[in-house]
């Protein structure tokens, strides 16, 4: 049965370039959330990853704002000058929430992959229940992959961990009730040194480690 130690290669371009944009946001104290645009061949046309807690960021990239989302980067980097945006899909390591999904309608981007499900403030249930959305036909997909998705939330956990008590609970519970196995794999990592001996250039190293902390613990 495959394993994360080979997840890395299974993964098509646009997953591997948003897992590596997770992991930069990680390292750089932001929620760990990336997200690309790509054509339907697979070629990436841009990238974004949350910037929310940074001081700096690429050319045209939010940052230092609460808007600073993965999902709002990739779309606002995205040069679709002379093309149809209807022929994109914006994939994402986390269900988009209102904000995003409103912006992926808004950009006539075609279609949304997501790889984990966000049971706090995920709403990509909106694109079949809000008449606007509706009409736009945006493709929905998403999670895809069970162990990539527990992976990611994992990795989100540990960053929900660095919250306030007050602010933690509220979070935790909801990803509990949800996927419990994600949640102790990430209040391990990080309880434990193993995320930090991995460089930032090393993200199928991470893959590795938080797929052996889901099944063997850390």
């Amino acid at each position: 049965m495959p394993g994360p130690d080979d997840l890395w290669e299974r993964l098509p371009v646009p997953w591997r370039a948003c897992v590596q944009l997770a992991w930069e946001a990680y390292q750089a104290g932001s929620l760990p959330i990336g997200a690309v645009v790509a054509h339907a061949e697979g070629n990436v046309l841009s990238r974004g990853r949350n910037r929310i807690h940074e001081r700096s960021g690429a050319d045209r990239h939010l940052f230092g704002h609460k808007l600073a989302h993965a999902e709002l980067n990739a779309l606002i980097t995205l040069d679709n000058d002379g093309c149809d945006p209807v022929a994109f899909t914006l994939y994402t390591t986390t269900e988009p929430c209102p904000l995003c999904v409103g912006a992926v309608r808004m950009s006539d981007v075609g279609g949304v992959r997501y790889a984990a499900r966000e049971p706090w403030g995920g709403s990509a249930v909106m694109f079949e229940t809000v008449s606007y959305l509706k009409c736009g036909n945006v493709r929905v997909e998403g999670p895809e992959d069970r162990l990539l998705e527990d992976i990611l939330v994992a990795l989100l956990i540990g960053c929900f961990m660095r919250l306030k008590p007050e602010t933690l609970g509220r979070f935790l519970a909801t990803y509990e009730a949800v996927m419990p196995e994600a949640v102790v794999a990430g209040r391990r990592l990080y309880h434990s040194e193993a995320l930090g001996k991995i460089g930032a250039g090393d993200t199928p190293a991470v893959l590795s480690v938080v797929g052996r902390a889901l099944r063997d613990g850390v």
